[in-house]
C-alpha cells in the first residue's frame, strides 16, 4: 500500500490555480515598471554551499548596483527544496526568482502557471540570442521563454583511479562511442574492486548505482524500456514533452530487467552498499569521497561541488556513461534554469536579477565560486571552469580526456525526467516509497513494479 506521506503536488498548487484565475497575479507576458521606492525580492536557491557562496556574491554586486534593494536568499534548510517551494507557493509567498529543483520542474511550474514569460525582457536586454537551441526548447512554454539555463551537467561515472590501480582493474574508457563499456564490463570490474563487504568500516565497493539516481526508473532506457510510454526510450514519451502523464507502464520486461539488474548490485552481488549504507553514508557528504567506492553514478556539476568540499586524498577520474543491453548509452543529462514568478510585485526588477545572476557578473562568479560549468559560455568561459576543476584535489586524467566525457555527455541533449513531467514530485515520492522492499531485497522487481505501477493510476490525467 502506498503511505500518502507527503501532500500531493496538484493539491497544493490548487490554491495557486485560483489566484491565477481570478486575476491577482502579473498577466503572462508583461513586465511592468517599478516604483523609486525601497524593494525587497525574494530569491530561492538550493541548499548548497559553493552555490549559495555564489547567491550571496551576487546578492551583493546586485543590491550594490541597485541601492534601495534588498535580495533577501531563501533556502529549504531540511525540507527538499520542490517541497519547499511548493509550500511557498501554497502560501501565496512564492519567490520572486526560484529554479526547478528536485522533482519541480518546468512542466510543473508551466503547467500551473507560476513562470513569467521571460521572452519581451529576454530580447530588449540583448540576451535572447545567447542560450542555446537545446535549451531554449527545453525552457519554453507555448513558444516563450520561460525559464533561464544556469545549470547543465551530463551524468557520468566518477572513479576512484587508486583502487583500480590497486586491485589491477583496466581504467575505463574516456570515448563515448566505446561500446565495450557497457553494463556487463562494469558489473565485472565492481567485483574484482569490492573487498571485504561484509564489515562497513573496511568494505570496499566496487559500485554505486544508487536508485534514486535515476528518477522513475530511466535506467530502463538502456534496456529500450520507459515507465511512461510502451515503445521504448525517452524520446517516445510525450510526458517528457510536457503533456499529462495518462498512462504508465511500470510492469514492462525492459523495467523488470533494469530494476532486477540495480537490486541485485547491492542483493545478490553485494558490490554496492545496500541502502541503509549509502544513506549513513550520504549523511557525511558524497559516498564517492569517502574512498570506499570504485564507481559511481554522478552529475557533473554535483560531482565538482562535492569535490572541492571534501578535497579527496585519492586520485579520482571520470569516463562516459555504460551501454545498456540495447546498445545505447542513454545518460540523462541535469539540467536547471531560473524562472521569475507571474505573482511577482516587481516582475522587471526580477527580471533584471536573474539576467545579472546569469549573463551579467553572476555568470563569472559561477564559475569560481560555484565550480558550475557555464552552460551559456563560451570557449574562454568553459577553459576558466575547466581550470577550477583542475585546481580540486586528485583529479587524474588529461584536459583533453576530462573534455571529451564532459561534453560528450552534454551532447547527448537528454534532460532528466523528473525535470519534466508534470506534477513529478507525485510519481517521484510514490517511486521511492514503493519501491524501498526491493532495494532492500524484500520484494522482486516485478512485485515492487506492480505495487508502483498501482500506485501510480492515482496521479493519471483523463
Amino acid at each position: 500500500m502506498l503511505i500518502k506521506m507527503k501532500t500531493s503536488v496538484r493539491a497544493i498548487l490548487v490554491s495557486t490555480a485560483g489566484m491565477l484565475s481570478a486575476g491577482l497575479v502579473v498577466p503572462f507576458g508583461t513586465i511592468t515598471a517599478q516604483a523609486a521606492t525601497t524593494t525587497t525580492l525574494t530569491w530561492m536557491l538550493p541548499e548548497d554551499p559553493l552555490i549559495d557562496s555564489w547567491g550571496n556574491a551576487v546578492v551583493k554586486g546586485f543590491e550594490k548596483a541597485h541601492p534601495g534593494v534588498t535580495i533577501k536568499l531563501i533556502t529549504p534548510g531540511s525540507t527538499a527544496y520542490g517541497q519547499k517551494l511548493l509550500t511557498l507557493v501554497a502560501s501565496n509567498q512564492t519567490p520572486d526568482v526560484f529554479t526547478d529543483w528536485q522533482n519541480t520542474g518546468v512542466y510543473t511550474i508551466t503547467s500551473h502557471n507560476l513562470a513569467l514569460n521571460l521572452t519581451p525582457y529576454l530580447k530588449a536586454a540583448g540576451d535572447l540570442t545567447k542560450i542555446p537551441a537545446s535549451y531554449k526548447t527545453e525552457f519554453s512554454y507555448q513558444g516563450e521563454v520561460v525559464g533561464v539555463p544556469w545549470n547543465s551537467n551530463p551524468n557520468f561515472i566518477v572513479y576512484n583511479v587508486d583502487l583500480f590501480k590497486k586491485y589491477k582493474v583496466p581504467l575505463p574508457p574516456t570515448n563515448w562511442s566505446d561500446k565495450s563499456w557497457n553494463l556487463t564490463t562494469v558489473l565485472n570490474d565492481a567485483k574484482k574492486l569490492s573487498h571485504n563487504v561484509s564489515n562497513p568500516k573496511t568494505a570496499v565497493w566496487g559500485a554505486l548505482f544508487s536508485p534514486s539516481s535515476f528518477a522513475f526508473g530511466s535506467f530502463a532506457w538502456l534496456w529500450g524500456a520507459d515507465p511512461f510510454n510502451d515503445k521504448g526510450g525517452p524520446q517516445d514519451s510525450s510526458a517528457y514533452k510536457g503533456t499529462p502523464v495518462t498512462a504508465t507502464y511500470a510492469t514492462t520486461s525492459g523495467m523488470v530487467q533494469s530494476t532486477t539488474w540495480l537490486a541485485n548490485l547491492m542483493n545478490k552481488y553485494h558490490v554496492s552498499p545496500s541502502m541503509g549504507q549509502q544513506t549513513a553514508m550520504s549523511a557525511l557528504g558524497n559516498p564517492f569521497f569517502t574512498g570506499k567506492i570504485g564507481m559511481d553514478v554522478v552529475a557533473g556539476g554535483w560531482l565538482e561541488r562535492q569535490a572541492a568540499v571534501a578535497k579527496p586524498t585519492f586520485k579520482w577520474a571520470i569516463a562516459p556513461f555504460p551501454y545498456g543491453p540495447k546498445g545505447v548509452d542513454t545518460a540523462q543529462r541535469e539540467d536547471n534554469a531560473f524562472y521569475v514568478s507571474r505573482s511577482s510585485a516587481n516582475p522587471k526588477l526580477a527580471a533584471e536579477l536573474l539576467e545579472y545572476a546569469i549573463f551579467g557578473p553572476g555568470q563569472q562568479e559561477l564559475i569560481t565560486l560555484a565550480k558550475d560549468n557555464p552552460p551559456l559560455g563560451n570557449a574562454a568561459d568553459f577553459k576558466k571552469w575547466e581550470n577550477e576543476v583542475f585546481s580540486i584535489p586528485g583529479i587524474d586524467m588529461s584536459r583533453t580526456a576530462f573534455t571529451n566525457v564532459f561534453e560528450g555527455g552534454l551532447k547527448k541533449d537528454i534532460p532528466d525526467p523528473s525535470n519534466l513531467i508534470n506534477d513529478s514530485t507525485d510519481f517521484a515520492n510514490a517511486y521511492t516509497q514503493v519501491m524501498a522492499p526491493v532495494w532492500n531485497g524484500q520484494e522482486s522487481a516485478t512485485k515492487g513494479l506492480q505495487n508502483l505501477q498501482n500506485a501510480w493510476q492515482q496521479y493519471l490525467q483523463p
